[in-house]
């Protein structure tokens, strides 16, 4: 049983060292929200990867600030010269929602007394609270699991991750038809990445059947892939726009807000949809952690699996979804927005009220 901690012995800022990756970062925070419920009067910092920082720092929800991670920048800065950075902000306590045993010396060396975290990667020493991590828990539930537990586990529900976003204006949001995201994922994808051919054959069926715009989005590492699909869909006189590399992230997150329906592989666009309420169909077959543990908990996120596969490798998993059935849940979708008539309206992140 790991001991609570007292609220009235933590005066000072709380921070809370963020995942490398958008998706896991966009995952804490539910558990960021029952700090802030625990906290209202601390100021809480997130330790961010440079490229997530103005992604956060626009954050209209959980009252939060952000610190850029240097060690990741041009800069980079060293542990012990992030550390002595660190060490200026006189923070009281540190949640560790990334698992490493750098992020605990780290925050060792800047003086932070309570450390909070899972006993993983050699790391238990430098913990004042080690937290033994259950695998089978959903990612959502391991990051509120180090707030609630280490404060009397006096919370019993948390509500779903929720992102800051702006409109857009854009002639291809505004024509009338169903805006389509579209992200197959590229070579850097591995076994995640639907197949280029059955992609193609997506775009062609959606086209038929539902006439959207269609809009490409993902990293410059996956220019050449989307540009492949752009040309079919030129070549079958279906217009698309590719944005691929062409965004920042908060100007992604932006767009997939405005998009009715997102179709996404398995990453970081996927936990985005879901924390902005955009409409997505999953396209799932061998992620990086079992899909019982990542998939979203929100309604509007619906996943079309490989689950019947009888596939010896996992990298093929993904080529026994097929583009019927993905076609299938986008129309099932995109139902409700055909009856009203109108784009899709932004609905309240408010979730479940819970108490401590």
């Amino acid at each position: 049983m790991v001991k609570a901690i007292s609220k009235d012995r933590i005066s000072g800022p709380i921070l809370i060292v963020l995942p490398k990756f958008v998706g896991d970062a966009i995952n804490t925070l539910s558990a960021v929200e029952l700090l802030r419920k625990l906290y209202s009067d601390n100021e809480i910092y997130l330790l961010a990867r440079p490229y997530m920082v103005e992604l956060f720092a626009r954050d209209e929800f959980y009252n939060i600030k952000v610190i850029a991670d240097e060690r990741y920048s041009k800069v980079r800065l060293s542990v012990f010269a992030l550390a002595k950075k660190l060490k200026g902000y006189k923070f009281s306590m540190v949640m560790l929602f990334r698992g490493s045993f750098t992020e605990a010396l780290l925050c060792k060396l800047a003086g932070i007394k309570t450390i909070v975290g899972y006993a993983q990667n050699g790391r238990k020493l430098l913990l004042s609270h080690a937290l033994t991590l259950n695998v089978s828990h959903h990612y959502l539930l391991r990051y509120c699991r180090l707030v609630n537990e280490v404060h009397g586990a006096c919370f019993e529900q948390f509500n779903v991750p929720k992102l800051t976003y702006q409109s857009i204006e854009h002639t291809i949001l505004n024509n009338g038809k169903p805006s389509i995201g579209l992200y197959f994922g590229g070579k850097n994808k591995g076994g995640r990445q639907y197949p280029l051919k059955q992609a193609q054959h997506v775009i062609a069926l959606l086209q038929e059947k539902v006439d959207p715009n269609f809009i490409f989005i993902g990293d410059k590492s996956e220019q050449i892939d989307n540009q492949k699909l752009c040309e079919h869909a030129s070549s079958l006189n279906i217009a698309c726009t590719d944005l691929t590399g062409k965004t920042s992230l908060t100007k992604l997150v932006d767009y997939i807000a405005s998009f009715d329906l997102l179709i996404s592989i398995d990453s970081g666009p996927m936990h985005i949809a879901a924390a902005v309420n955009t409409p997505c169909v999953a396209i799932v077959g061998q992620g990086t952690s079992p899909w019982s543990l990542v998939t979203p908990k929100t309604s509007n996120v619906v996943a079309a699996t490989s689950e019947h596969s009888l596939r010896l490798n996992d990298n093929l998993l993904v080529e026994d979804i097929s583009p019927d059935h993905i076609v299938q849940l986008t129309q099932l979708l995109l139902l409700p927005l055909k009856r009203v008539g109108i784009k899709k309206s932004k609905q309240s992140h408010s979730g479940q009220h819970i108490n401590c």
